[in-house]
């Protein structure tokens, strides 16, 4: 490589300036040394005063300017060269349109903006693909007494300057679209250091460019493991079996290694990163370094986990609710569980809708498949209840059914819920009314303290359920007339609990978790109170209890979560209902009052029932204490709804009243109170 001190003194040839040119724009930037040593030789070689280089670019409102990048100042006394001084619009528009064109351009003119004698200028345009990238000036020269050879000497020097601009404008074009990739990215030379570190990894890591760039030593490890180990952008060029072990995902594809691991020592407990890694190679072939993309997908996991743990859920209570559920969309099953399965017979095959008709009794055929396919065809919208027969081997089955039309993933889909009826059935013949709800009541009891056995936080939005449903067969039985508003807004209160069910799964969690930062909104008591009541007021209605609401206008609002609330209110208006179903008093009553003082949101659950006794104060709250008998209660009521209040920085406290029976008091403070 040459070096200009090698010819200090001497006078240079075209050929060796050349080299010596090349040499020095290898290293340079758009600034600095090198670049002015560079313009010195063009000086140099053809006799000039002066030499200075521009670039033609564009600010951000898109104006054009002129960037004045380097010079070689003349020597001599009598001449000043002020190329800092030149601005766009002191060329004319005719020598920007030869520039343009490819041209060289001379003039023998006194310009006060570069030169301040009067001396000859050839403007030597220097072009980036079809683009003027700038041009420069060689200040001395006069046209027509320039030689071939320095023609062909500046004609070489603007094809040098040509490739260097190119491969800085290469260099540049990577570094934006690294730094505009939204993937962390890292890169490091065939020596291990770091050359790459872009703005997603600093937003990562919390680690800026400037400690990173430049450093080996597994410097960029750091971030990542508070220790120096080889990251994959390491192994991929120097492997190690014995680290490459340490990743539960470690694929290699030629040039490429595909990989998953956990870091531990990013902010907020560590990250599950998924990377790809590329082993990067010159023209010749040799791995000149690697480049490193990863990405967190700690959340995704964490939403695929959740997703499977409610989908399990999901399956659990549908398959032990004794209820067969399946999606229809016309011939296909988009979904059944496993009792659907059970109560038709199928085992180890894809069910069709023809599947389930053909299973029905001849009989029952034709009017199943006539509303089935009215509801396909759009023109039956209403839910549909049909009890029909079914062969199951050889013994004849009554079933219960219900279809509703639902809108799933914008698709006309029927939703298909199929009961075993035979054994109510046969107890209607053997047995009065009364003795067939009771059978009612007692399976339904079964049920639900079933369900608390496999997963004691889903009773609430079940009991819920139960509630509402028990309220349309109560109100069946008493031949009460069906209000089909009432009927539509019950099925959406059913949705919705079951919606709510994966949010109810974390209570228990929730509970024995020490960290409780949740994201609290502000919410109404008042609007918890009506949703509980909506919820199960019939239900009240139907055991004769007297229910009396005392809301204050205007409560000031509760920092905490809406269906997190009315859970507390639903368990102590639960726990109140309870105690009077077992309580000899003709007149039964249960009120509900809001009130503020001080800072401080109060909501009040009192009874007439029988009240606490002393013994069981202290241990109301406990897990698991329950004064009802064997089977009839989880014990874990209070102790939630008392983890829900402590959550949102309230207190639950009982006493006795006046009326004989117990009042439970939720304190709060209020959105501006206290802390």
């Amino acid at each position: 490589m040459f070096c200009k001190n090698d010819f200090s003194g001497q006078q240079l040839s075209p050929v060796k300036s050349l080299g010596l040119i090349s040499s020095l724009l290898i290293d340079a930037g758009l600034s600095g040394e090198n670049l002015n040593e560079a313009l010195e030789i063009i000086g140099s070689t053809v006799a000039a005063e002066a030499v200075g280089i521009f670039r033609k670019w564009f600010d951000a409102a898109n104006t054009i300017r002129i960037d004045f990048l380097g010079s070689w100042p003349a020597k001599s006394a009598n001449h000043s060269f002020r190329p800092e001084s030149l601005r766009f619009e002191a060329i004319p528009a005719s020598i920007w349109q030869k520039l343009e064109a490819h041209k060289r351009v001379y003039f023998d003119v006194n310009n006060p903006h570069l030169c301040s004698n009067d001396s000859g200028l050839c403007l030597l345009p220097i072009f980036l693909k079809e683009n003027l990238f700038g041009f420069i000036i060689v200040c001395g020269i006069m046209e027509g007494q320039i030689t071939s050879n320095q023609e062909n000497f500046l004609l070489a020097v603007c094809n040098v300057f040509e490739l260097w601009i190119s491969n800085l404008n290469m260099a540049k074009r990577l570094d934006d679209l690294i730094e505009f990739l939204p993937n962390a990215t890292i890169g490091i030379d065939h020596h291990g250091i770091a050359t790459v570190w872009n703005p997603a990894v600093e937003k990562m890591t919390g680690w800026q460019a400037e400690r990173i760039i430049g450093k080996a030593d597994y410097e960029y490890a750091l971030p990542f493991y508070d220790m120096r180990r080889p990251l994959i952008c390491n192994l991929i060029l120097q492997p190690d079996p014995k680290w490459e072990a340490t990743y539960p995902e470690f694929r290699k594809e030629g040039d490429v290694v595909h990989s998953l691991i956990f870091v531990p020592a990013l902010t907020g407990g560590g990250a599950f990163l998924t990377g790809s890694t590329k082993r990067m190679r010159d023209i010749n072939g040799f791995a000149y370094g690697s480049l490193h993309i990863v990405r967190d997908i700690t959340r995704e996991r964490q939403i695929e986990s959740q997703l499977h743990s409610s989908e399990s859920m999901f399956r659990t209570i549908t398959d032990y609710a004794g209820l067969g559920i399946a999606l229809f969309r016309r011939e296909k099953a988009l979904y059944y569980n496993e009792r659907f399965e059970e109560l038709l017979g199928f085992s180890g095959k894809e069910i069709t809708l023809q599947d389930l008709i053909l299973t029905v009794y001849e009989e029952d055929r034709e009017a199943i498949r006539f509303h089935l396919d009215k509801m396909f065809d759009g023109a039956e919208k209403k839910p549909l209840r049909l009890d029909l027969r079914a062969r199951l081997g050889d013994d004849l089955r009554d079933y219960s059914s219900y279809a509703k039309v639902l809108d799933y993933e914008n698709k006309l889909t029927v939703c298909f819920v199929l009961d075993d009826i035979t054994e109510q059935k046969k107890l209607a013949h053997r047995a009065r009314l009364n003795e067939l709800k009771l059978y009612h009541e007692g399976r339904l009891t079964s049920l639900g303290i079933m369900a608390a056995g496999i997963a004691h936080e889903l009773n609430q939005p079940l009991n819920t359920i139960r509630v509402v449903t028990d309220g349309f067969l109560f109100g069946r039985d008493k031949g009460w007339e069906l209000d089909r508003d009432e009927l539509y807004d019950s099925l959406e209160m059913i949705s919705r609990q079951v919606l709510r069910m994966s949010e109810v799964i974390q209570n228990i969690r929730n509970f024995a978790r020490e960290d409780r930062d949740q994201a609290f909104m502000e919410v109404d008591a008042n609007e918890a109170v009506n949703n509980v009541f909506s919820m199960i007021g019939r239900q009240l209605e139907a055991h004769s209890i007297s229910v009396q609401k005392i809301l204050e206008n205007n409560l000031p609002a509760i920092k905490t979560e809406l269906n997190r609330l009315e859970q507390v209110i639903m368990n102590l208006v639960v726990n109140a209902r309870q105690a009077l179903d077992f309580c000899p008093r003709k007149i039964k009553k249960l009120w509900i009052k809001t009130s503020s003082r001080k800072g401080f949101v109060y909501i009040e659950v009192g009874d007439n029932a029988s009240g606490i006794s002393d013994s069981m104060t202290g241990m109301i709250f406990d897990p698991f204490f329950t004064t009802k008998d064997v089977g009839q209660g989880t014990g874990l009521g209070l102790t939630i709804s008392q983890s829900i209040v402590t959550e949102f920085k309230g207190q639950l406290d009982v006493l006795n009243n006046d009326s004989g029976g117990a009042t439970f008091v939720v304190k709060a403070p209020a959105v501006g109170g206290p802390h």
